[in-house]
């Protein structure tokens, strides 16, 4: 991990003239930020100490920090009553390669290396910009090379030979995929290292079918060593439907097969997988590693590749934001969990839809089950002689009853008796129910029953309100007494008597 109190800031003039560490900024400011092969910069916000380094914080000086230098790009003071800030946004001193410019072009659609282009653009450059590659690279068409500067010939490699730019101050290395990917033995497990996840697919840039054309036979105009063919990768039109782009052109094939297999690997044939995390470990994050990736509510775990990372140096309570990689097998792995998801889903549905089919019979049943009744009259010995009458039913039922024994329609009459049938009780003299008497309680004292029994309530008064002075806990093994007591702070255990 970073040695918070070694990091330092210097601020450093166009010129190397002055170089002062900056002392009065805001720490948790502080924010670095890498995306490969997309930026690498650095921002803070520095208050006016009157010091030398505050003087120079201008643009195009310099800030360095973690052994690289950043150059100031945007300078935005910020006045807010007796308080002079200033934010301070400065990128890599690798993007100074725009300065280098290659006013020549070399017209026409010509086979290159990537060396061949670093040395065309970088050669005897003035600025002190050096160049390495790491890996392996197949050579590309490219037409009319020139007439740009160095930078934009670095992010035409990127796009041509599909490499990593990871520079060190001015010296810039250029990774094969294979070179820059570094399989680490660390992990990311959502809700246990890593508190926040999110996942985006990008369809937009899909390309799965393209037109190649291969080498053309020397002094033979428009005849090829094969004809031109559309090449079509079966596996992303299954899932997305045909997406045809850009022809494919290059001069180094003569056999169809190969040209056919250097088409697969140049199309845009899945999506742009977009992956951030905000991690909460120790371990320290570092471009290019490959980690592997838990998110267990997803069922979804992988490798991942770091290509992204925004870190805040001086703020250590400021967790790392991780942006991961855009790889096939995530994708793949991400359809293999989604698919687990639906099976699990429509299992679910079906059990619930279960549920609510034997919910109805049971309504459907209940229903079926239910009286009903036709009335037949008053029966005249129940008839008082002032008052309300008692009406009476035949009973049925609407649909067979096999719990009862009784067919659809089929006519009853229900047994009554004094105690349930409401209001019968009236018609009939000594069956009026008897109400028990209630007994009466009276508060239970120490020496007497009541709503408790006395042993109960001399208990009860012996239990202590908190807070207490002190604790007797008994020892699980040998039935010892400890008393734990709390003494300006610290608690303290001793041991008790034993009283059995």
């Amino acid at each position: 991990m970073i040695d918070f109190k070694q990091q330092k800031i210097l601020v450093q003039d166009t010129a190397d003239q002055y170089s002062e560490t900056l002392v009065d900024f805001d720490r948790s400011s502080v924010k670095r930020t890498w995306k490969k092969n997309q930026s690498y910069q650095l921002e803070l916000t520095a208050a006016n100490d009157d010091s030398l380094a505050y003087s120079i914080l201008r643009n195009e000086n310099s800030l360095l920090m973690g052994g690289q230098e950043y150059v100031i790009k945007q300078v935005k003071p910020d006045l807010k009553g007796y308080s002079n800030q200033v934010a301070i946004t400065a990128n890599h001193i690798y993007y100074e390669s725009r300065r280098i410019w290659q006013y020549q072009k070399r017209a026409g659609t010509i086979t290159y290396s990537i060396q061949d282009i670093l040395h065309y653009f970088f050669d005897n450059n003035p600025y002190g910009f050096t160049w390495e590659v790491i890996g392996d690279f197949s050579k590309v068409q490219i037409e009319n090379l020139g007439n740009t500067s160095a930078l934009d010939a670095l992010n035409t490699c990127v796009d041509k030979f599909n490499c990593v730019i990871y520079p060190d101050n001015k010296h810039i290395r250029i990774y094969s995929r294979d070179a820059w990917q570094k399989k680490v033995d660390k992990s990311y497990l959502y809700g246990h290292n890593t508190t926040t996840f999110s996942c985006s697919w990008d369809t937009t840039s899909i390309q799965n079918v393209t037109k190649c054309y291969g080498k053309q036979k020397d002094g033979q105009e428009g005849q090829y060593y094969f004809p031109p063919f559309i090449a079509k990768n079966s596996t992303s039109i299954s899932r997305w439907g045909e997406r045809p782009g850009a022809e494919i052109s290059d001069e180094r094939f003569t056999d169809k097969s190969a040209m056919n297999a250097y088409a697969m690997s140049t199309m845009q044939a899945d999506p742009v997988t977009t992956m951030a995390l905000t991690y909460d470990g120790d371990d320290q994050v570092l471009p290019g590693e490959v980690w592997y990736l838990r998110v267990e509510p997803e069922q979804f775990d992988t490798d991942v590749e770091v290509t992204g990372i925004t870190d805040y140096p001086f703020a250590p309570d400021h967790k790392p934001e991780v942006e991961l990689d855009n790889s096939v097998r995530t994708l793949l792995d991400e359809d293999i969990a989604q698919e687990r998801l639906v099976k699990e889903a429509i299992k679910h549905n079906q059990l619930a839809a279960q549920e609510i089919k034997a919910t109805n019979e049971k309504a459907v049943k209940a229903y079926d089950s239910r009286f009903i009744g036709d009335l037949y009259g008053t029966p005249t010995r129940l008839t008082r002689a002032t008052g309300p009458q008692l009406p009476g039913y035949i009973l049925k039922v609407p649909a067979d009853n096999p719990d009862l024994g009784l067919k659809k329609d089929q006519q009853f009459y229900a047994a009554t008796a004094v105690n349930y049938v409401e209001g019968l009780a009236e018609y009939v003299t000594g069956m009026l129910p008897v109400i028990p008497e209630i007994p009466k309680y009276e508060p239970a004292t120490p020496t007497s029953d009541g709503l408790m029994s006395a042993t109960d309530k001399v208990k009860l008064d012996q239990l202590k309100i908190e807070p207490v002075p002190e604790l007797l806990m008994t020892d699980k093994v040998d039935g010892s007494i400890y008393v734990i007591t709390v003494e300006k702070g610290e608690i303290k255990v001793k041991k008790g008597e034993n009283k059995n």
